[in-house]
């Protein structure tokens, strides 16, 4: 399996790129949201159950798919270093014990475009981060960089469309797409 991890600070426009990649490879979506709403039916946001089920069904999730040879899968993540690299390391483990590969792909923006961002109307439909003030408290608490010890792919995508990123990603990686119907990958 294939596992694409799309990583950066909050709305950077992850999960838009995520459906856009989705859409042209034919690749699984897994929004990092999916567990959080999961977690959020038992316990509050940011107690210490909260945080073990959200990664529990997250690693859960992964080993489902590379044990049911899903060719692919995307993730999004707004990865905070060095704190968040016990789930990756178990994100890693599952990947090794099912000889899958995972691309990591670092997206970025201007401070200005995160703040226009941050305010659009669908981030509060999604229960996501909505408000400057929001935004500004996890930019501060937050350490969002590149992974070390990756290769991955860093995009800037301050003033990119969604398909150019999903496009750059798909090139750099080698990724086949589905194409049009009837047409050849």
């Amino acid at each position: 399996m294939k596992l694409v991890i799309i990583y950066g600070p909050e709305a950077t426009g992850k999960l838009t790129i995520a459906r856009k990649l989705a859409e042209e490879t034919g690749f699984r979506l897994f929004h990092n949201h999916v567990s959080i709403d999961v977690a959020r039916t038992l316990f509050d946001f940011g107690a210490q159950e909260f945080s073990e089920l959200t990664w529990d069904v997250r690693i859960m999730v992964f080993e489902y798919a590379a044990r049911a040879h899903i060719p692919g899968l995307i993730f999004t993540w707004a990865y905070s270093h060095p704190d968040f690299l016990p789930y990756l390391q178990r994100i890693r483990e599952v990947m090794d014990t099912y000889q899958g590969e995972i691309f990591y792909v670092y997206v970025t923006c201007s401070v200005e475009e995160l703040k226009r961002r941050v305010l659009q109307a669908d981030r509060n439909e999604a229960g996501k981060i909505n408000s400057l003030e929001a935004l500004e408290r996890q930019l501060q608490k937050k350490n969002h960089q590149v992974i070390p010890d990756t290769e991955s792919l860093v995009i800037d995508n301050t003033s990119l469309s969604p398909a150019e990123v999903a496009q750059q990603i798909i090139v750099h990686y080698h990724i086949e797409t589905v194409g049009e119907p009837g047409s050849t990958p």
